[in-house]
């Protein structure tokens, strides 16, 4: 098979829609983009100018513990900007191994650190190049 598969949009299941929607819109800078679906329990978030998070209200139970190495991965040529907009937003982040306010480098050379969003999903912020290239 040779779909030439491009990475088109993550769903999350969250438990307070406009709590998680202004989280990755005031935390991470996302902008809102149409919600095609006209759905009131579903909010979009663009990524990027190909790709989105949708955010879509599930269970109403607390969200669960999950581990770090189920995570959405988003890069920025703006690295320290970001961890010091994190520190300045009160998000605490940690490394790869759990330690708090450090970054540590991926085996490719890369920085990154981890936080969690409201229903526990992990966020991993990683340097990239201008280009958007990683590594």
């Amino acid at each position: 098979m040779n779909a030439n598969f491009r990475m088109d949009h993550l769903s999350l299941s969250v438990r307070e829609l406009a709590a998680s929607a202004r989280f990755y819109m005031e935390t991470l800078g996302l902008q809102e983009i149409e919600n095609k679906t006209r759905r009131p329990t579903i909010r979009w978030m663009a990524v990027d100018a190909h790709r989105a998070i949708h955010l879509i209200t599930g269970a109403d139970e607390p969200p669960p513990e999950r581990p770090r190495a189920a995570h959405l991965c988003l890069s920025t040529p703006n690295f320290d900007a970001t961890l010091q907009d994190l520190a300045s937003k009160g998000v605490a982040y940690v490394d790869v191994n759990g330690k708090p306010g450090v970054f540590n480098h991926r085996a490719d050379g890369v920085r990154q650190v981890y936080f969690q969003d409201p229903d526990n999903y992990w966020i991993e912020v990683c340097e990239a190049n201008a280009d958007g290239t990683v590594g």
